[in-house]
């Protein structure tokens, strides 16, 4: 359903991570609204995020042109009303920050496109979990009451943790087995590599941390470097609960995926050694809600 919404929004090579992620969140603020059976919270998110960039006709028409993606999609058929409520708030007039010069995609997430757009490259099912952990990192976020600019910036770093193994063998990438412990060394690496691919963006280097030490844990037994948990940032902590989420939840060729439930229990029995318990609090409350 988000790729249907995003198509209609706009052509891919028009699409931005910020559009996708803002996407995502449609989604999972349109299941909320037919769970509660009320509208209103899911439009005065939109109105909010149309507010927020005004300048961006693509997260307009995202909102104008997600009614028809659901009928086809999830097969409803009576939201005339959702329809002309969110082509509303899509086409109210915004007023544009008197600086902004012209339209055009942010240089950030073309950057940041170009980064996942590598990693699909190496690996279509690591992108995969890349955009996962980026949608799972911006709803921890905002359970633990990040700003909205906060929670983009986690979520961006989400987007791009494992950007190091875009330069991992693909052969063990897509192993259909568990790795050896000589091959499980070759990608541990990829958090040292992908630093390196940061390092090189200037534009990307706020993002540092959330590459090199999503690896690290709470009681400082992590790798690359042992760093302990005074010295990881809390983005960096929410993004290594998420990653280790999502890699259970998903399917893996030598195992079936670990059920939400299951996967939250293994959260909360690590809690305090390899996580940080607060995020994983917050990860449990959104599994919850």
């Amino acid at each position: 359903m988000r790729e249907a919404i995003l198509l209609r929004a706009a052509p891919s090579e028009e699409q931005t991570v910020a559009l996708d992620v803002i996407a995502d969140m449609l989604v999972d603020r349109v299941a909320e609204a037919l769970t509660d059976a009320t509208w209103t919270p899911l439009l005065s998110w939109a109105d909010v995020a149309c507010s927020e960039k005004p300048q961006a006709p693509a997260i307009r028409r995202l909102f104008a042109s997600a009614v028809p993606a659901l009928r086809t999609s999830l097969g409803l058929s009576e939201i005339d009303d959702l329809e002309a409520a969110l082509t509303h708030v899509a086409n109210k007039p915004r007023q544009v920050d008197a600086g902004f010069r012209h339209d055009t995609v942010d240089e950030l997430d073309v950057l940041l496109a170009d980064m996942l757009g590598r990693i699909a490259n190496a690996d279509e099912k690591t992108a995969e979990h890349c955009r996962a952990v980026s949608a799972w990192c911006a709803r921890i976020a905002n359970r633990m009451s990040f700003t909205r600019s906060e929670g983009t910036f986690v979520a961006r770093g989400g987007l791009i943790h494992d950007i190091g193994k875009s330069q991992c063998p693909t052969e063990l990438l897509r192993a259909p087995r568990p790795l050896t412990d000589a091959e499980t060394s070759v990608v541990r690496q990829h958090v040292i590599t992908g630093h390196e691919i940061i390092k090189a963006q200037p534009k990307l280097s706020n993002f540092g941390g959330m590459v090199r030490l999503h690896h690290e844990r709470y009681d400082g037994k992590g790798y690359p470097d042992g760093v302990e948990r005074t010295d990881i940032p809390i983005s960096v902590r929410i993004v290594s609960v998420a990653d280790s989420f999502n890699a259970m939840i998903g399917r893996r060729p030598y195992r079936t995926p670990f059920s939400p439930a299951h996967a939250a229990a293994e959260l909360q029995r690590h809690a305090g050694a390899q996580f940080d318990p607060d995020v994983v609090r917050a990860l449990i409350d959104v599994i919850a809600s």
